[in-house]
């Protein structure tokens, strides 16, 4: 009979050690997963991803900022949507020729938007005569002036204003580097010194007038924010009030109080009255009425064309300015002129300001609500 050896400590030990490595490396493997290094140390996101998903880099190369008061066009030498103040941020797109594709954002009060889906965006300026566009909602600075009619991209609605944006057209030459100030605009000219008094003569007081029927002694009120303001009692709105205001009443009549707001305006803004009392909407209401007669206009240039066959009051191939006014009104005109001064035309700046002498040809197209004008001479 045989008799193995019974098995050594040492080979015992060596033996248990082996099992317990092949059974220990399955285990540790059950227990906890490998995963790949680099998903271990941050299984998060990627470091790009991590450090601002705010806005594309394109976006921020792109930044540029409006350098003078111009028109914030559909296209080029196309349809005006905004007048865009001086220092508004835009972000630029392509150029085509002297004009740039540029995209602006802000804030409009609710009351005075539409919904109105058209064209690939979903909101309108409801108000005829416009609404400001501001930097933030609640009366922050304004952008500019968004006409009425002009259609914007809903961003998001928030306390009953809405966040906008457009994509458009303005010239050139009138953007510039966001990191470059824009120049400062000219110092007002200084207040008129005021007459002194004579000391030698005593002043007499003069007693407060009594207040005479319908009317109401001055006093301070607040108008609240989002009343519409009319020329008339029950007369249409003119614009509306986007913050609350001090006023002064004037006068009280049938539940309607006068009052007198004080405010500021830019000098873009302000235009030349028309002579003679006639207006755009004086010739839209009565188009025939006005034919023959001469006006003087302040007109802003925005093309010059030839007449085609949708404008049949015009001969074809006529030349003609595409302009806006008489300003400050908003609506446009045709202006027809020689070849010779369609030249002259051709060769002002941009958005150029022109005081003309015109007749009335024309109170109206066949397909729309435009004047047709022949040119007379510059009085500028």
């Amino acid at each position: 009979m045989h008799l193995t050896r019974p098995a050594t400590p040492f080979r015992l030990f060596l033996v248990l050690g082996i099992l317990s490595g092949r059974v220990a490396a399955p285990l540790a493997a059950q227990s906890n997963p490998a995963k790949p290094a680099a998903a271990q140390s941050n299984p998060a996101k990627p470091a790009a991803a991590q450090s601002n998903p705010a806005k594309p880099a394109g976006a921020q190369a792109n930044r540029r900022v409006i350098t003078t008061d111009t028109e914030f066009l559909k296209e080029p030498g196309g349809t005006g949507l905004v007048r865009l103040g001086r220092t508004t941020p835009v972000i630029a797109g392509t150029t085509k020729g002297t004009w740039t594709e540029v995209t602006v954002e802000g804030w409009i009060i609710g009351n005075a938007m539409r919904d109105d889906k058209r064209d690939g965006f979903d909101v309108a300026v409801n108000l005829a005569v416009g609404s400001p566009l501001r930097a933030v909602m609640g009366g922050g600075a304004t952008l500019g002036l968004a006409r009425a009619g002009a259609l914007f991209n809903r961003v998001e609605v928030k306390s009953g204003w809405v966040h906008v944006r457009r994509t458009g057209w303005v010239p050139k030459s009138a953007v510039g580097n966001a990191d470059k100030p824009a120049p400062p605009p000219p110092p007002p000219p200084p207040p008129p010194a005021a007459a002194k008094p004579d000391a030698s003569k005593p002043t007499a007081s003069k007693p407060e007038a009594a207040p005479t029927a319908g009317t109401a002694n001055a006093s301070g009120v607040t108008v609240a924010a989002g009343t519409s303001l009319t020329a008339q009692p029950n007369g249409p709105p003119i614009g509306s009030l986007e913050t609350p205001v001090h006023a002064e009443v004037l006068e009280h009549r049938a539940g309607w109080s006068r009052v007198r707001i004080e405010s500021w305006v830019r000098d873009a803004a302000i235009g030349v009255a028309s002579s003679g009392g006639i207006t755009a909407a004086d010739i839209r209401a009565e188009p025939d009425k006005f034919v023959g007669q001469t006006v003087d206009w302040s007109l802003q240039v925005i093309a010059v064309q030839k007449a085609d066959e949708l404008r049949p009051e015009l001969p074809l191939g006529q030349p003609y300015v595409l302009a806006r006014g008489p300003l400050p009104e908003t609506g446009f005109v045709y202006l027809t002129v020689s070849a010779d001064d369609a030249e002259k035309f051709r060769v002002l700046p941009p958005l150029a300001r022109v005081q003309v002498r015109a007749t009335i040809r024309a109170g109206k197209t066949r397909f729309l609500p435009t004047p047709v004008l022949t040119f007379v001479r510059r009085l500028d």
